[in-house]
């Protein structure tokens, strides 16, 4: 197909002889394609693609690689990472944390490191009941380091005192929705949950070096690049809003950056006004949109709010961060300023309410162009009546295919309670808006390798083409972008990625190896994979 705006013209680029997977229902895959500018003119055949090129046209032979629509990662948390000696307690951080394991290890380190030095490590949310694992404990052993133990959730961390000095915490302090809890002699026990919690990466980063934060920044944009990542959606919790807008307003990564304002708490109020200044394009690339709230926990911490107990634990039902009068402010700050509402919403309950507040203030029609977004939504589904609720009001599912890797644990908490536990499969069959994004490691082809298996819930599992149709067009769609990008088609962004190997054919074991051998976003290659000699 070739564009009418476009006749006459001479292509800058054209890519050809190769599999392209347009991520189009309309037409799959193709053989060809023409780039001008920033923008795909025209797509198709071998035979009529090379004939629009002048002599100052380049041209790419793809030798059979199949080509994609750069991957557009909706759900991601970048930022940078504050100097710790870090330590690794298991292979795997699902497996159990053992606080002998911990405390062996912090005796050797704090003889080995300077005092002041930050020691981390990711724990299991486990690590929690165990009672060893406690502040006063921790500044026994390390009475000069600040530790920080974070599970792997990223929904809680224990602290020693040095920690909590480094934070700027007070011993008492309070942050609605999350919780510091204290012991029985009322005094801080070194547990954060929640937004008590969320904070600690932005204060982190605050302390950097600015070189330091772009470092860290441009090892992670190289390292999308050769994913064939064009676009991300960052959740921004890594930095202080002020910091983000800085940053993002003054550089070109590359990538096309979405930040997702993610407003932090004090004792009171959700602190809106530190994001509201900012809502807009920052330059060509960057943009700050939609707003971001944690309505509920995870199922590792057995924080995801039930309407029935946790199978390992009877009479814990979870919790709501927030109540229902703080909820309908956040729904209502987003709608004044028309930004997106985005909720990390996981359990039933959790979902059910949210459902219930956004019709309190509008009925259903009213929400359908909307574009509410439920990150994770593992239990959004619970009977066939919720396809209907979910099509009418128009909301998106953003799922995390590496969070369904958690077969043990999932059947532990929460056994046998739905069979549309972390739905994929029947989203599509029912014509539901389904994205991806990684929230955790950012290989593509880790995560569609996940969502094709899907450990959990094995028929919620979706095809290879059906997962990279969700990770491109589904996630341009989750972010109004649709228009712009998401499909290689005449008339869209030239955001693309040439593969390794054909990730449609190959056993799916064998995705998660799969490079980009070149990356273009706007038509310009940012990436191309060093020659192998």
């Amino acid at each position: 197909m070739i564009s009418s705006l476009v006749l006459g013209q001479t292509p800058d680029i054209i890519v050809y002889n190769g599999k392209i997977f347009t991520a189009d229902k309309n037409k799959l895959y193709n053989q060809a394609l023409a780039i001008k500018g920033d923008k795909i003119i025209a797509i198709g055949t071998n035979d009529i693609i090379t004939k629009m090129a002048g002599s100052s046209t380049k041209k790419i032979d793809l030798e059979g690689r199949t080509v994609v629509p750069g991957f557009n990662d909706a759900h991601d948390h970048t930022g940078p990472e504050y100097p710790a000696r870090q330590f690794v307690l298991q292979n795997l951080p699902t497996e159990p944390t053992p606080w002998q394991k911990v405390k062996d290890s912090l005796l050797r380190l704090v003889k080995e490191v300077p005092a002041g030095t930050l020691i981390r490590s990711t724990i299991n949310p486990d690590l929690f009941d165990d009672e060893n694992a406690r502040l006063q404990t921790l500044d026994s052993i390390a009475p000069m380091h600040p530790v920080i133990l974070a599970a792997w959730t990223g929904h809680g961390v224990i602290v020693n005192s040095k920690a909590l000095e480094l934070l700027g915490f007070s011993s008492q302090a309070k942050a609605l929705g999350g919780r510091m809890e204290m012991n029985a002699g009322g005094q801080p026990n070194g547990i954060l949950h929640e937004y008590a919690a969320y904070p600690i990466s932005a204060i982190l980063a605050s302390k950097m070096p600015i070189k330091d934060v772009m470092a860290d920044l441009d090892k992670y944009y190289k390292e999308a690049l050769s994913l064939g990542i064009t676009s991300q959606q960052i959740m921004t919790t890594g930095m202080p809003a002020a910091l983000f807008r800085k940053i993002y307003a003054a550089n070109d990564f590359g990538i096309r950056s979405r930040l997702i304002a993610f407003p932090f708490t004090n004792n009171k109020e959700l602190l809106f006004a530190d994001w509201a200044p900012f809502f807009g394009r920052l330059n060509k690339k960057n943009e700050v949109s939609g707003v971001k709230l944690i309505l509920d926990g995870t199922p590792g911490e057995r924080l995801a709010y039930l309407s029935a107990p946790y199978n390992d634990r009877p009479g814990t039902y979870g919790a709501l961060d927030f109540d229902d009068n703080n909820v309908k402010k956040y729904i209502q700050f987003c709608l004044k300023n028309k930004q997106q509402i985005m909720v990390h919403a996981v359990g039933d309950s959790t979902i059910k309410k949210m459902i219930s507040l956004m019709r309190s203030l509008h009925p259903d029609a009213f929400w359908k162009d909307k574009r509410v977004r439920i990150e994770h939504g593992d239990l959004a589904i619970m009977n066939k009546a919720d396809f209907k609720t979910m099509k009418d009001m128009g909301i998106i599912i953003v799922e995390n295919p590496m969070h369904l890797a958690l077969p043990q644990l999932m059947a532990q908490r929460w056994g046998n309670r739905t069979n549309y536990l972390q739905a994929m499969r029947s989203l599509i069959d029912n014509n539901i808006s389904l994205a991806i994004g990684s929230d955790g490691p950012i290989n593509p082809f880790l995560n569609i390798m996940m969502a094709a298996i899907h450990p959990n819930n094995p028929k919620e599992a979706i095809t290879v083409e059906e997962a990279v149709m969700a990770y491109t067009y589904g996630s341009a769609f989750a972010e109004f972008k649709e228009k712009e990008k998401g499909t290689l088609a005449v008339g869209k962004l030239a955001d693309l990625a040439v593969l390794s190997q054909d990730i449609f054919t190959v056993p799916l074991n064998a995705l998660p190896a799969t490079q980009s051998v070149l990356t273009m976003v706007g038509g310009k290659i940012l990436y191309t994979a060093p020659v192998k000699k």
